[in-house]
């Protein structure tokens, strides 16, 4: 009988040594805890890891891929992970193979992961010692007697790596159909206590019936092809319930080619089928949230896009008058650099999920840093002055010439100085500054705001992130404004970094982007309305249930003395355009009685409407929409707020057909 020791390390002493590694973590990642075993196999003290590293930071970059999209996901809905192979890098660089089970636990008012991990490397050792000991037991299998002595030699160490991978393993004899099995399979399928019968038919009858011709066939086609067989199926449990078998055989075959044994084994992979039906479920959620995100982001575009269309027609009509008033000038001029701003602004919104895809194009030309800086402090001027903070710019001493997208550079120094307004407080004090550094530019808005806290520097550039001291300063934002920083950022072959000294101490971000040393082309002259060819008799009809939007473009046309008539419902624009016999019908999709597409079919369908122009115009964008356009008739397809040199571009080139009678 074995005696207790007289005196039993402390406990906590048994954890900090235990012979796995131990570990808590908040939900994020951040270390809070590590034994002294975790911090031994990755070569460092605890006093480097505890609050200063993240368990993602010890992860390869496809662990972190597989912490986000798998782990991460896993823990918060089923609240606990198992057997997770991963590699963690050592101080010194190399790779340690580990095993990781993880539970999610909550205390008090906060929730943690506890860990605990093993390094792979000696079960490596111990499954190739299992390996050859499986070896050593096939090759005694051409006798049963051999082969029994054998599987009795190696039973303790077999019977501890089958019930570690919930494996169990049993033979055949093909002449005799005897069956011998191992007392690990009888756990596996719970029936320990004698009640596993050895027959093929007792074998059959516990598998589903959906899966048992299926069992058969694979046994019979390994046997027929001299080949190993894996098969998945049902099992019935002994407490009545399903599991998932994963079943791996092969036969033994005498000289003469004759199957003389099968053996094989079971493996319960009915975790893994779980786990699988789980991500299954997951990746279905996901699109269908996807899938209703685009359609939001679709519609919302489409509404924005509405109001948009009036103004860009009555900036037209604006540039067709001769003004000389300076104020009146230059507030035209901002009135178009904002309208256009606004315009990319919803192409963008529409496009999120392009961007977080990395199929944004960039209309990259080269560019002069400073007048981008310019052009972005004008547009985020209001909100410095709504909250009375002092704007400080900082040009470059020389020229810097960047191969950017001057929209898109633009907008990525607008989000960064409307973040620093919206999270500083009253009265704060903004600077943007610019610099080259060798290759690079290097351009940084510093504000004297909230801060950020250390472990969300990382995840403030993560699309819809917000930080949650700052939703009463977010100004109804989107969360979306850092992560197109970065988006745009990287497609320019940039980097962004966030950094603070902490809460209430300031933000600074950083963006660097490769120098192009090549000369600004000039500006070129702002176009105007293109000259449209006149012709007696040629008739524009607008169709659109905005009627400012119909009036004012409709005002546009008139003023290239072209007869032009609007309508405001999809009939009426039929009316109109057979009373009319319009050459031109420039039509809106969304109608409030048919829409847009059936007046086209029903406009081509007719014998005077086969040969007018049709265009649509419409808040509608997207590619399907253009096919959806085509299909039902359209010549052309432009997106509100019209592009006008296009627009009149197709119109001066139609201006020369004859006009349809």
């Amino acid at each position: 009988m074995d005696t207790l020791p007289a005196a039993l390390p402390p406990y906590a002493q048994m954890i900090e040594h235990a012979p796995c590694g131990l570990l808590v973590t908040t939900t994020r990642g951040l270390i809070v805890r590590a034994n002294a075993t975790f911090s031994r196999w990755l070569g460092y003290e605890a006093g480097e890891i505890i609050a200063q590293r993240r368990l993602q930071d010890f992860l390869t970059l496809a662990g972190r891929a597989f912490h986000q999209t798998h782990w991460a996901p896993l823990l918060e809905i089923q609240r606990s992970v198992a057997e997770v192979k991963l590699d963690v890098m050592h101080r010194d660089g190399r790779l340690v193979p580990m095993l990781i089970n993880a539970t999610r636990r909550r205390y008090g008012e906060g929730e943690f992961d506890e860990l605990a991990v093993m390094v792979v490397t000696e079960r490596h050792r111990y499954e190739s010692e299992l390996l050859l000991a499986r070896k050593h037991a096939e090759t005694a299998l051409d006798a049963r007697l051999v082969a029994q002595r054998a599987l009795e030699e190696n039973r303790d160490v077999l019977s501890l790596a089958l019930r570690g991978a919930r494996m169990g393993v049993w033979s055949r004899d093909l002449t005799t159909q005897e069956i011998t099995w191992s007392r690990e399979l009888e756990e596996l399928i719970g029936l320990s206590d004698g009640r596993f019968q050895a027959s093929v038919a007792a074998f059959y009858a516990r598998v589903h019936d959906d899966d048992r011709e299926m069992v058969r066939q694979a046994v019979e086609r390994a046997l027929t092809q001299r080949a190993d067989y894996t098969v998945e199926f049902r099992l019935l449990h002994g407490d009545g319930q399903w599991r998932w078998m994963e079943g791996r055989g092969r036969a033994l075959y005498d000289a003469d080619g004759q199957a003389l044994s099968l053996h094989g084994l079971f493996i319960d992979i009915s975790a893994r089928k779980q786990g699988e039906a789980l991500l299954t479920q997951l990746n279905r959620q996901l699109s269908d949230a996807d899938r209703r995100k685009d359609e939001f982001l679709a519609t919302l575009a489409h509404e924005l896009r509405n109001p948009l269309a009036p103004m860009r027609n009555v900036l037209e009509l604006l540039r067709q008058k001769e003004f000389s008033d300076p104020q009146v000038l230059w507030s035209r001029e901002v009135f178009e650099r904002q309208l256009q701003h606004m315009t990319h602004l919803v192409d963008d919104l529409l496009e999120v999920s392009r961007i977080t895809q990395g199929k944004l194009e960039l209309r990259k030309q080269p560019v002069e840093l400073a007048s981008v800086m310019s052009a972005a402090v004008e547009t985020s001027r209001p909100l410095m002055l709504a909250g009375a903070h002092q704007l400080v710019v900082q040009f470059p001493n020389a020229p810097i010439v960047l191969d950017a997208d001057p929209t898109r550079l633009s907008q990525m120094l607008q989000n960064l100085l409307n973040n620093a307004a919206k999270y500083t407080p009253a009265g704060g004090l903004v600077t943007l500054s610019a610099e080259r550094v060798g290759d690079e530019a290097v351009i940084s808005v510093r504000d004297s705001g909230i801060g950020i806290a250390q472990e969300h520097l990382t995840s403030i550039f993560e699309m819809f992130s917000q930080l949650s001291p700052a939703l009463d300063r977010a100004q109804g934002g989107l969360g979306i404004g850092l992560s197109l920083v970065r988006a745009l950022t990287e497609l320019h072959g940039g980097q962004v970094s966030a950094d603070s000294d902490g809460d209430g101490r300031g933000s600074l971000f950083t963006v660097r982007l490769p120098v192009c040393d090549v000369p600004v082309p000039p500006a070129a002259p702002e176009s105007g309305l293109l000259p449209l060819a006149s012709r007696d008799g040629r008739r524009i009809l607008i169709v659109d249930d905005n009627e400012d939007a119909a009036l004012s473009l409709s005002m546009v046309l008139e003023s290239g003395n072209q007869e032009v008539r609007t309508a405001f419902t999809g009939l009426s624009g039929l009316h109109a355009a057979e009373t009319f016999r319009a050459d031109v019908v420039i039509l809106d999709i969304g109608l409030p009685d048919i829409n847009g597409y059936e007046v086209a079919r029903r406009i081509r369908a007719t014998g005077w409407g086969k040969r007018l122009l049709l265009i649509a115009l419409t808040g509608w964008g997207q590619e399907q929409d253009k096919r959806d356009a085509a299909a039902a008739g359209f010549d052309h397809h432009f997106t509100k707020p019209v592009d006008f040199h296009g627009l009149l571009t197709v119109l001066a080139a139609h201006a020369g057909r004859p006009a349809a009678r």
